[in-house]
């Protein structure tokens, strides 16, 4: 059961993965991961003894599932090699991808002469993966087919596990990367402790021991290829409940504005995709707010000239740098919020400009749409308004 929990995991990393590179443009980096994770959940199932019953049966070759384990343990750490070496990388991509390229044709070759070596060895008594571990690198036993693969591996996961480390930090991905490679790190340990005891060093290390530390690194590896996509599931939904008021708002004024769209892929897609029909209203609602200050009587009922409009926004324009990002995105939410129950004419002339609209150089897009909805979310619920659902 367990088993089949470490393998479903991966197969969920790597479906999110390939769902992902459907999505957006196959890269380098997706195609790895897939390969990575992938073979590191068929190497979780192949350990499931009913199925190594099956293949083992229906290729006539007693532990043939283990010789399999050793192949998909190959490719899930070229694959792991190719994704850090290209995504450190700062050469070209047509150079990045010829690296690739001998990274995978290594690994291939690797796999290729450990399969021979493996057949070579002669067949054996059917037993459970663990059993043929025990017996085959211990003392006595035939460890030879072990070596290369297992050398092999630990040579590209350590690889991996310096440029992780190297690259980790405190962003969603950087978190990420981080707990990926600490199971990676659990991975090198087990692995190191199968070649101790292939070299004849039995006594640190037994292999049900070394098999649990690896299972735990798979578990370890499937939860951090798995966290950015839970994160940004989570922090989709939060964003989404944070910008309905403003969206809902912005909406009712320009019930146009969202015509032909149709939201469709990601949760992250659907986000990015409203947030730009509130910066298309919002837009639209400082140009209908510089044309009503176009029409206040500056004198005392005369209509103001078009000429005299920078003199009639700048009392209100962004001109103290001490104003905070969060000060400006205030007055925006009230300007909003102030017409939220359809007042007219003066009213309109508190836009306070569009300096005030424009983005802080600290806030992304994205942040200060999001900034905005936060300010005008809180005026709303301090007014009693109900929640969105």
């Amino acid at each position: 059961m367990i088993i089949w929990v470490i393998a479903g995991l991966l197969g969920l990393a790597t479906g999110l993965r390939i769902g992902w590179a459907l999505v957006n443009k196959q890269s380098l980096v997706s195609t790895a991961m897939i390969l990575a994770l992938g073979s590191l959940g068929v190497v979780a199932a192949l350990n499931w003894l009913p199925l190594t019953l099956l293949i083992d049966t229906a290729v006539h070759w007693p532990n043939i599932s283990v010789g399999l384990s050793q192949v998909a343990l190959i490719a899930s750490a070229a694959g792991s090699c190719v994704m850090i070496t290209t995504v450190s990388s700062i050469r070209s991509p047509s150079t990045a991808r010829k690296i690739a390229f001998a990274q995978y044709f290594v690994a291939a070759v690797i796999a290729v002469v450990s399969l021979v070596v493996f057949f070579a060895a002669g067949q054996q008594p059917e037993m459970a993966p663990e059993e043929y571990l025990r017996r085959n690198l211990g003392s006595g036993g035939n460890a030879l087919p072990w070596l290369l693969p297992l050398l092999y591996v630990l040579l590209a996961l350590s690889l991996v596990v310096w440029a992780g480390l190297r690259h980790s930090n405190r962003t969603r991905r950087g978190r990420a990367l981080f707990v990926f490679t600490v199971g990676i790190v659990l991975i090198v340990l087990a692995l190191a402790f199968f070649v101790l005891r292939a070299l004849g060093t039995s006594g640190l290390v037994g292999v049900g021991a070394a098999a649990t530390l690896l299972g735990c690194a798979m578990l370890v590896v499937a939860a951090g290829s798995l966290l950015p996509s839970l994160e940004d599931w989570f922090g989709a939904r939060r964003e989404l409940r944070l910008i309905q008021p403003l969206l809902t708002e912005l909406g009712e004024r320009h019930p146009d504005i969202g015509i032909g769209v149709r939201p469709r892929g990601p949760l992250a897609f659907r986000v990015a995709e409203r947030m730009s029909l509130i910066s298309d209203a919002l837009f639209l609602e400082a140009t209908a707010a510089e044309r009503a200050l176009r029409r206040v009587d500056s004198a005392g009922g005369a209509a103001a000239d078009v000429d005299d409009l920078p003199d009639l926004v700048e009392s209100a324009d962004l001109s103290a740098p001490e104003v905070t990002p969060v000060q400006q995105a205030e007055a925006i939410a009230d300007w909003i919020y102030a017409d939220t129950d359809g007042a007219t004419g003066a009213d309109r002339a508190a836009f306070p400009g569009l300096a005030w609209l424009r983005q802080p150089d600290s806030h992304s897009d994205r942040e200060w749409i999001l900034e905005i909805a936060k300010q005008y979310r809180r005026r709303t619920r301090g007014a009693g308004n109900p929640e969105p659902a």
